[in-house]
């Protein structure tokens, strides 16, 4: 059976080849990158694509960008680079699916129990993360480890140590997951990922359980379709 093509975007090709030359010791956690100029004139691309690689690069925690100084390395690059690649490797052998179909299991169940046993402290919990992230996205600059930890604080709430230890121990895999959402489709699903944690909140605080999980489930299902 014929398999479409999928096409790799110039700006994700620009964003490996940075990868590489960082794990080659070009930069050290903290260095000052090349500026965008000089970029784009070693991959013989436009700006414009330099800009764009960086900003995903900046958007998975590799770089940070400084205005009026420049672009650096953030201090723990090595790590971040460690969770893009363990999910490019998932992809590639056809794993990522299967990541995706656990949590479709397991989270999806923790979202019900979380609706039907979280307590006033767990709502308040909850809410300081939706704070925070409606306050990212104002000031744009929202991280998706925000996200990460909505969800894992939904595990927490859920009171079922044997799935929550079990969801705890792919949370590197959860974390590069949502690091390759942030390459691919940044702008498209940040505004969607806020909107669906604050109506889960909701019901979460409602104790709608079957309206929470019935939503879990759509919002990774989404991820499911996006990514793979």
């Amino acid at each position: 059976m014929i398999k479409p093509i999928k096409r790799t975007t110039l700006y994700e090709n620009i964003a490996k080849q940075i990868i590489t030359l960082i794990k080659e010791g070009k930069w050290a956690p903290g260095d000052k990158l090349s500026g965008e100029t000089e970029l784009a004139n070693s991959f013989q691309v436009s700006r414009n694509s330099v800009r764009e690689s960086l900003k995903a690069l900046e958007l998975m925690g590799i770089v940070k960008s400084m205005p009026g100084r420049g672009t650096y390395l953030s201090p723990d690059v090595m790590r971040n680079i460690n969770k893009i690649e363990l999910l490019w490797l998932f992809k590639n052998e056809g794993m990522l699916k299967e990541l995706m179909e656990a949590r479709l299991i397991i989270e999806v169940e923790l979202t019900y129990l979380a609706a039907k046993r979280a307590n006033q402290d767990d709502i308040e919990k909850l809410a300081s993360i939706i704070k925070k992230s409606v306050d990212a996205v104002e000031a744009k600059c929202y991280s998706r480890d925000i996200g990460l930890e909505f969800h894992m604080t939904i595990a927490h709430i859920a009171r079922n140590s044997i799935l929550n230890n079990f969801l705890n121990s792919i949370t590197d895999e959860l974390a590069a997951e949502r690091n390759l959402i942030k390459m691919k489709y940044a702008d498209e699903t940040i505004l969607r990922e806020v909107r669906e944690h604050k109506q889960l909140f909701n019901y979460i605080k409602e104790h709608e359980a079957s309206k929470a999980r019935d939503l879990m489930y759509r919002h990774i299902s989404y991820a499911l379709k996006i990514l793979v």
